[in-house]
Parts: structure tokens; sequence; C-alpha cells
């Protein structure tokens, strides 16, 4: 006699295959860690430069005549100094990093880093590579990895192991804006990273780098996803005003490291100085991370110092959603022992350069300063940011 089988007694074990392929399916896929690979990615770029009226006469070794020169070019911002065009080829340094964890709605979207002054790509990673300071506690890199983010970070032309141009004529923001422009052209045209093409392209900013991303959307609105804005406020008078502290000083004459560079890139030369420009209370940080990141600094050139005001300016067509974290003690954007918060802020008046924005917040780390991913609130700005990309999309 054949045996006799009822739907039920069939279905059973088979609806328990189904809910285990369909757990499996939902479930990210998890690697041990991102699968970084170093890139030097040639690319060629076009902008017209400002020509700064600098003395011939210019002592770069006088720390208070640099910085009072910066003073006079800053103190005339919206003065229309003569412009040039001016080209760019040569290299961008940089790693691209494949996600821990595997989300398919993330795969085509990639996170581009760019840093602030004194700072290559290895802030991303909390200042070193494949590991940075305590692990990846710091790491922006690691925390976007594991929400399943592929990731660019970049030397921005002129810092760590992209090609150094003349750090007067050449690196100054209109030329950086339009470099920036061109990776994100060759990212979405699979030029850029072996093997991968990009449908979308969040920038991740931070100080210099936000100016960038400022500027990006005002130039070229249709690049960019989503701009997530660090160490950024509306107005460059603090920078000016607090710069001098920093005692800035031709990196050939300061350190080995940088033999040979020309005496327009320069180094923030005073420890205390940067503790209290760029760092926040005492207590908000590591002072391990902070003497490592003082010890390791890159160089700013004198043309990107002039040239920062070009990029704070109102995006009157760009519509990506922007998220700015700004800590309430960064002295670079506010003048005041606190940034404050609500409304009256730096922060939350950064949005108004944003008029189409399809959404624009802020997040206020207290305690913290300039310095975002270098903080003991790193954790908790990350886990902002990633919070704000999921709520408009990501």
């Amino acid at each position: 006699m054949s045996p006799s089988y009822s739907i039920s007694s069939i279905w059973k074990p088979f609806s328990k295959v189904i809910l285990i392929l369909s757990t499996l399916l939902a479930t990210p896929l998890i690697s041990a860690n991102p699968n970084c690979t170093y890139l030097r990615i040639p690319l060629t770029a076009t902008a017209s430069n400002e020509v700064f009226p600098i003395p011939t006469d210019l002592n770069y070794s006088n720390p208070a005549a640099v910085s009072a020169f910066f003073q006079t070019i800053v103190g005339d911002a919206g003065t229309a100094f003569p412009t040039i065009p001016t080209t760019f080829t040569g290299v961008i340094a940089a790693r691209y990093c494949e996600p821990e964890v595997t989300i398919a709605n993330r795969s085509d979207v990639v996170q581009l880093f760019m840093s602030g002054v004194t700072e290559n790509n290895l802030y991303w990673f909390g200042l070193g590579y494949p590991n940075g300071y305590d692990g990846n506690e710091y790491s922006t890199v690691d925390y976007a990895s594991k929400q399943g983010y592929p990731t660019l970070a970049i030397d921005r032309i002129g810092v760590g192991n992209s090609t150094h141009p003349d750090p007067i004529l050449q690196q100054q923001l209109n030329l950086e804006e339009a470099v920036s422009h061109q990776l994100v052209t060759m990212l979405k045209a699979g030029t850029a990273v072996p093997g991968k093409t990009f449908n979308r392209v969040i920038y991740v900013g931070h100080s210099y780098g936000s100016i960038l991303g400022n500027a990006q959307a005002t130039n070229h609105p249709g690049d960019i996803s989503a701009f997530i804005l660090t160490g950024y406020g509306v107005s460059i008078i603090p920078v000016a005003a607090d710069l001098p502290q920093t005692v800035p000083f031709p990196a050939e004459l300061y350190a080995p490291r940088f033999a040979g560079f020309p005496i327009a890139y320069l180094v923030t030369s005073s420890e205390s100085g940067r503790r209290a420009y760029l760092w926040g209370q005492p207590g908000s940080y590591d002072e391990g991370i902070f003497e490592m990141d003082y010890n390791d600094e890159d160089v700013v050139g004198l043309g990107e110092l002039l040239s920062i005001d070009a990029g704070l300016k109102e995006a009157p067509e760009s519509t990506a959603p922007v998220y700015i974290i700004t800590g309430d003690r960064d002295d670079v954007f506010c003048l005041a022992a606190t940034c404050g918060d609500g409304p009256s802020s730096p922060q939350a008046q950064a949005c108004s350069l944003f008029p189409k924005a399809e959404v624009c917040e802020y997040f206020i780390p207290v305690g913290t300063g300039h310095m975002i991913s270098l903080h003991y609130s790193a954790q908790t700005s990350f886990q902002k940011y990633h919070a704000f990309l999921a709520s408009v999309g990501f």
C-alpha cells in the first residue's frame, strides 16, 4: 500500500525551510573587517583661482606676519580679487573600503570623506590604519562600514600622499571643489574605484572639508545626494580671530618629514595653541589621541586659508538633505566660550545656506571641540548622522 501524505504534513517542514531562508536573506552578511584598498586616482580639474596680493617680502618664518596677512585678506571678505584659470593635474590618494555588513539598498551608495586642514584620510580612521587610536573607537569609516556603507576617504590635494601643487596659486578652495566635483563624476561613471559604480554619493566633510562641501552644493547642486557637515558654521570671522594662537609655521622648517615642501605649506606649531583652537572642554577627549593628532599633523597651504571664504555661500539650488554636527566648544566657528544651542547657534544659522534642502538638521555634542570624530562623543555623533541618513531614505 502506497504511503499517503497530508498537505499539512508536507507543508510544516517546508514552511520551516522558507522561514529560515527568509531570515537569512533579511540578515546582513557580516565579514570580519572592512576590506580596504589603497588607490591612486589620476585626474585633471580646472577652476578660476584668486590672485592674492601677497607681499614679496612676507616672512613665512614669522608666524605673526603670516597671521596678520591672513587676517587682512579674510577681513576683506567679499573683496573681488582678480582670478586666473588654474589647472590641477595629478593623483588623489585614497582608501576605498567595502563594508563589513552587506545591505542591498546601500550597495550603490558611497560615503565620500573630506578632511579639514592639517588632516588627511587617516582622520576618518581614528588617526591610524588599519587600526586607529583605541582600535576603532574613533573610526568614522568603521562605523559606516558596520551600517553597510562603502566609503572613500581621500587625501585632498596638497596633503598626505596626493599630489602637492603650488600652495598659493593652486591649492585654493575653488580648484579643490573642482577636484571634488571631478571625483564625484568619476565615482558615478565607475572610473574612480575599479569595478565599482555608484548612483548616489553622500558627502561627509570636516572643517575645511565641510566648507568644500558647501561650495560643491553651490556650484554643482546635482552632485551629492546628502551632506554630513561636521566642524562647520556660517561665518569665518572666528576662524580669522583665533588662528594666530596655533602659531602657523613653514612645514619644511618644522619637521624632517616635510623636507622639500614649498615654504607656503604650513603647520600649527604650538601644541597649546592647537589644543585651545581645535579641542574642546578638558575631559572631553583622551590626552593620548590629542598627542597623536599633534605629533602626526599634516599641512595646510596658505592658499587654502586665504580662499576659505569662497565656500561659505548660499547653495540656492541644492535639494540634498543636510546634517550638521558642531560641538558647543568649537573655537573655530564660535567666538564665545560656547556655541550655544537653538536657532541662534552657528549650527542652526548654517542651515540658512541651504534654503531648498529637503531637510536640514543639526546636532551639538556637549563639551566637544572642533575635532568631532576624535572626542569621547564620537560614537554618538556617528550614530546621530547615520540615523539621519536612515530617516531620509538611505
